[in-house]
Parts: structure tokens; sequence; C-alpha cells
């Protein structure tokens, strides 16, 4: 009798402690939040609280699409943005795959410093204090390549003032002021002159260009404002030119920023 009672006793004691203990939770986060009485407090503002930086730090690296006139070389990396011309910045490739698209784009006759038109994917990591970066008010950081070719008259946002072309033989001439170049291809002697912007003399109908660069080469450009076709195809353009460049004449066509081009008939 007195071993049947003290039975009793035990599971008493042993059914009193198993209710009187406040069961742990698995998750770690949540048992740094119980106090020594065993009680539980609410942690969820806080962890809200610490997550909240990180939100910030995505927003200032939002990935944009940037179209424009992009240039490389020997301490250079510029973007011209074409939603605002006026604002060149510096440009760094996270993607490691523009320098080669760059290269494929500038294709055959290619000049030191030539623009080319460029779509990407990236951000701005704001203004540099390295280097010739810090010249310019903020850089944007490439992440995707969308595409890179070379620019024409039909690239809306080149501040080209001319652009005259011809045939047999090729050949190419590209007036902007914006980069301070004026730069002839000659397919035909497979030869590219590049000097520095000069402006014209401006006469009545016609303008003039009288260049010379450090290779002591000189460059006369003659654009006179009459009808013009370049005999391959039926555009008709508002603008005739002549360039005359080593003692000889390219003759064609030309076209001034903003002019809308026709079709002959």
């Amino acid at each position: 009798m007195k071993f049947s009672a003290f039975l009793l006793l035990v599971l008493i004691l042993l059914e009193f402690g198993s209710c009187s203990q406040t069961p742990i939770p698995k998750d770690a986060s949540v048992v740094d939040s119980i106090k020594t009485d065993g009680t539980l407090t609410d942690t969820s503002q806080q962890i809200l609280a610490d997550e909240q930086p990180e939100k910030a730090t995505s927003n200032q690296q939002e990935i944009k699409i940037f179209k424009g006139l992009y240039i490389s070389g020997n301490e250079v990396s510029t973007f011209r943005d074409c939603d605002n011309p006026s604002k060149v910045y510096w440009l760094e490739d996270e993607s490691k795959k523009l320098s080669a698209s760059y290269t494929k784009a500038e294709g055959f006759l290619a000049y030191p410093y030539e623009s080319i038109y460029t779509e990407v994917k990236g951000y701005l990591k704001g203004k540099s204090n390295i280097g010739y970066a810090a010249e310019y008010e903020n850089v944007i950081a490439v992440t995707e390549v969308i595409t890179a070719k070379q620019k024409s008259f039909n690239t809306e946002c080149i501040a080209y003032e001319f652009i005259a072309l011809g045939n047999e033989p090729f050949w190419s001439l590209d007036i902007i002021p914006s980069e301070k170049i004026i730069a002839l291809k000659d397919v035909g002697s497979e030869k590219t002159y590049v000097f520095p912007y000069k402006a014209a003399k401006s006469t009545g109908n016609t303008f003039t260009y009288e260049v010379s660069n450090d290779r002591k080469q000189l460059m006369r450009v003659l654009i006179t404002k009459e009808t013009c076709g370049d005999g391959m195809s039926d555009r008709k353009y508002n603008y005739s030119a002549q360039v005359t460049i080593n003692g000889k004449t390219l003759k064609g066509c030309a076209i001034k920023k903003g002019d809308k081009l026709t079709m002959n008939p």
C-alpha cells in the first residue's frame, strides 16, 4: 500500500514538471527572442528594419536601357546619351563584351576614337574620383550589350552637320561638330583621313570647309544646295558634295542634319 502511494506521488510530480516547461521553437531567430522568464517577443518589425538598407541599395543600382554614341580608345570610354545629347557619361564595361562589339562595329576603314551607336543595359554608379572618369558627372556600368553598330545619317541622335557620300569610287564624309571631327573614308584607295573640325565658310547656297591635320594633309569640301542623285538608289538629296584631297576630287551628294530625303518617282 505504501509502495502504491509512493508511485502515485512520483507520477503526479512528473506530470506537473512537463506542464510547467515552455516549448522551445526550432527556429534559431525566434530562440534569440525568448526572454529569461520564458516569454516570447515580436521581432518581425526589427527584421523588416534590418532588410530596409538592402532595398535601398538595389534601388540605387536600378538596371536601365541606355541608347547613345560610344567612343573607345586610349584613356577614353565615353557615352553620349541619345535621350539627352548634352549629357556625356564615362562608361565602365562590367559585361566584358563591349570592347569586342566596338571593334566589330567599327568595320572597314575605322579611325581612332570613331563613335558607334550602341544600346546597352546598365546602371548609374555616380560620379567617379578616379582618373579621366572624374571629368564626367556620372558613370554608366554596362551589364549587357544589346546592339552595337556603325552610325549613319539615319542615326537620330548623331549631331552631324553634313554627311556626304558618293560612288565610283565609293567614299563617305562625316562632319560632326560635337565630336570635333571631319573624317573622310575613301574606299577606293582604302584610306581614311581625319581632321579637326573647323566651321564652314557660308556664301549663298554653298558651304566650304578647308581643313588640315598634323600630317600636313589638306582637304577642301564644297557643299552646294541643289538637287542631287547618287546613281545607285531612288533617293533625291538636297545637296551636292565635292571633296578635293591630295589632288584627287570625289563627287557625290550630301545630307544636312534635319533633311527629309525623298524618293524619285
